[in-house]
């Protein structure tokens, strides 16, 4: 009689507990990456009254006969299985789409959860908001380059906040020359008298002049040659040592410009200004350059470009490096690079499609992508990698410890992680501006309330006609 007292008491107390598990997964109905557990039950011993007998000549054999004793818990199981993405179109939240977890630490200890409910605080450390536990992962190196060779460490962004500017070292050019286009010369005269240099202004309308040609003298610079040339005002001065006499000037202007901001070695932006001018050669264009103010000297961006009469596109460049010195920074360098240039019958529409350099720039925002790349986007209009997010997988992700706040750790069933980046080695992807939710069916979960219900009210029945059968036995002494 006492056994059937007992086995009921074991189902009530058993199917308390399921439905102790059952509130717990319905109050995390809303709870982001949580996962859902289950109940199982299992018999417990069986008291033998008579065991088996094997068969003869004669008799067939007898089974045991056994009398349970009531029931306990067979196993309390996290189910692993992956809940919905819910969007939220905010950059820092992130959820796995297939296998992993994200990594969390304090100090020495790592966590592990599928909530990425992901924050940068003052510090730039990205951080759970949930917990305030720093996200593992790779950091990035100055120039944008992650290695999945260094150890995985708390991402902490407060060394790159900042990009450094990086001087100019070449301008591409491309698009069109107008071929139908034809050289615009002008003309002065100068009446020069030895002993005394002899400054000729040009007409300013003319501006800006590419070449100046003054028959029987050598051009130079203040101090060589006969005459030198102040081609940003168009002025031109003979030299005082020049031979008396009425001299015959020729002139050219350009016939279309390109500018482009460039930067020296200490980001500050600078323009260099590229002039074409149109020779008596069909096929064939001066190049002079001016950065800012000041044009450059004969050699230092100048030359000619020539064009195949054919196809119109460029043959031969003779154009050097654009070249200067700046007080206080490195002298300025910059490679002209004119292969993309044509020559059609059509409109000038020549100009400078990319340089190299840019100014400092300052953080202003940062996305992930779905490898868990942190990239971040400058002020100065550049972007560069900061770090990778690490996510670990577990060979049993069931045997794993709930710690609460939403994490696991490592227990002796779960095996050791296997870290490394998302997408690779059967680890899941990331995606951005969502959160995991859980992976409670509320369905499920009240079919099962409703199973365990009934299961409670019937061993409940058990005790109290238990309770009845020894009252009778009790009173049969009277």
């Amino acid at each position: 009689m006492m056994r059937s007292l007992f086995a009921g008491v074991s189902g009530l107390k058993n199917h308390q507990t399921r439905m102790d598990v059952i509130g717990n997964n319905i109050a995390n109905v809303n709870t982001i990456g949580f996962k859902k557990s289950r109940v199982t039950f299992q018999d417990m011993l069986s008291q033998t009254m008579r065991g088996a007998s094997s068969p003869t000549t004669t008799r067939g054999g007898t089974n045991p006969i056994q009398v349970g004793l009531g029931m306990t818990l067979a196993s309390i199981d996290t189910i692993q299985t992956p809940g919905s993405p819910q969007s939220t179109s905010k950059s820092t939240d992130l959820s796995i789409e297939g296998e992993g977890f994200f990594m969390l630490g304090e100090g020495n200890r790592t966590y592990y959860t599928r909530a990425g409910n992901f924050e940068f605080d003052d510090d730039k450390n990205f951080y759970n908001a949930s917990n305030g536990m720093l996200v593992k992962g790779y950091l990035a190196d100055a120039n944008g380059n992650i290695s999945t060779n260094t150890e995985i460490a708390d991402i902490n962004l407060s060394a790159q906040v900042s990009s450094p500017p990086k001087e100019t070292t070449f301008i591409t050019y491309s698009k069109n020359l107008d071929f139908t286009a034809t050289p615009l010369t002008g003309t002065a005269s100068a009446g020069h008298t030895v002993g005394t240099p002899t400054t000729v202004p040009l007409n300013p309308a003319s501006l800006p002049i590419t070449s100046v040609d003054i028959t029987g003298l050598t051009e130079g610079t203040p101090t060589t040659g006969d005459y030198h040339v102040d081609y940003s005002t168009g002025t031109v001065i003979i030299h005082d040592a020049v031979a008396t006499g009425t001299y015959p000037i020729n002139y050219t202007m350009s016939n279309h410009f390109s500018p482009m901001k460039v930067f020296d070695s200490l980001g500050n932006d600078h323009m260099l200004t590229v002039y074409y001018t149109k020779t008596a050669n069909p096929n064939e264009w001066l190049v002079t350059s001016k950065i800012d103010d000041t044009f450059l000297s004969p050699g230092s961006g100048t030359g000619l470009l020539t064009f195949d009469q054919s196809t119109g596109k460029l043959t031969t460049s003779a154009v050097s490096h654009a070249t200067t010195t700046i007080p206080g920074v490195d002298p300025i360098n910059i490679e002209l690079k004119f292969g993309d240039i044509t020559q059609y019958a059509a409109d000038f529409t020549a100009l400078g499609i990319n340089q190299d350099g840019y100014e400092q720039g300052y953080l202003d925002s940062i996305s992930v992508d779905t490898s868990g790349v942190l990239t971040g986007s400058f002020s100065n209009g550049r972007s560069r990698n900061l770090a990778q997010i690490a996510i670990a997988t577990f060979p049993n992700p069931s045997g794993l410890l709930k710690a609460g706040n939403n994490m696991f750790t490592v227990s002796n069933n779960s095996g050791e992680p296997d870290k490394g980046i998302p997408g690779i080695s059967g680890r899941g992807i990331i995606k951005p501006e969502s959160l995991e939710m859980s992976n409670v069916d509320l369905s499920q979960e009240f079919v099962d309330m409703i199973i365990t219900q009934r299961g409670f009210q019937a061993n409940s029945r058990v005790i109290t006609t238990s309770d009845s059968i020894l009252e009778e036995l009790v009173n049969l002494k009277r």
